[in-house]
């Protein structure tokens, strides 16, 4: 009984309405993705820069961690150990277009669905596109060549070559499977991951 006279006069708070929250500001998406993407750009260039990574491999590492690590780091390198310096130190395609190619696949293509893998086909001749519209080759060997005597030139270009295929595949990646820009390691706002993946799991239920 004296609970239930504390409760009578001590009404608990109202909580707002539901459609309250329906109105509130939304982040403007198309900044987020560009931010999110020259963010990955700027990890996989410094992975390379700093010699941890070659070209291909640095674009899925810092593509598939920013995306949830579907795979993980030992896979994404060994799956793109091939792809680097032109397919396996050829010269041929640029591994900066090969490694982009492969983020969005791993990210995006469905084994058994013919529709989401020719999604991915047709992502990456856009990335090819995109590529050589700015770069005029997509071959290692063209694209390395005025440079190819000069170690710390020839470094910061192919730098800046996976910096860009990296923003390539994000933005293929956000065209294709848009959710998971709401994803925990896709959030800039320098939060901690495990706060970052509460935060997202609360999402489903407070909507």
């Amino acid at each position: 009984m004296l609970l239930f006279d504390f409760f009578r006069r001590n009404s608990l708070p109202r909580m707002p309405a539901p459609q309250a929250a329906a109105h509130a500001p939304q982040p403007d998406r198309p900044a987020r993705e560009e931010a999110l993407a020259q963010a990955v750009g700027e990890k996989a260039s410094a992975l390379f820069s700093h010699r941890k990574l070659l070209c291909a491999e640095a674009i899925l590492v810092a593509v598939n961690e920013s995306f949830g690590s579907p795979v993980s780091e030992e896979q994404a390198v060994g799956l793109a150990a091939g792809l680097t310096a032109g397919l396996g130190d050829r010269g041929c395609l640029c591994g900066a277009i090969a490694g982009a190619c492969l983020a969005v696949g791993a990210l995006c293509a469905k084994g058994g669905h013919a529709a989401t893998r020719a999604a991915v086909r047709r992502e990456s001749a856009a990335i090819h596109e995109a590529f050589t519209r700015r770069y005029k080759s997509a071959c290692c060997r063209v694209l390395t060549k005025p440079v190819k005597d000069d170690k710390a030139a020839h470094s910061a270009q192919c730098a800046e070559l996976t910096g860009f295929g990296a923003q390539l595949a994000v933005r293929a990646v956000l065209r294709l499977r848009p959710e998971l820009l709401d994803c925990p390691e896709a959030d800039l706002g320098g939060q901690g991951r495990l706060c970052g993946r509460i935060k997202w799991l609360l999402s489903f239920f407070c909507r």
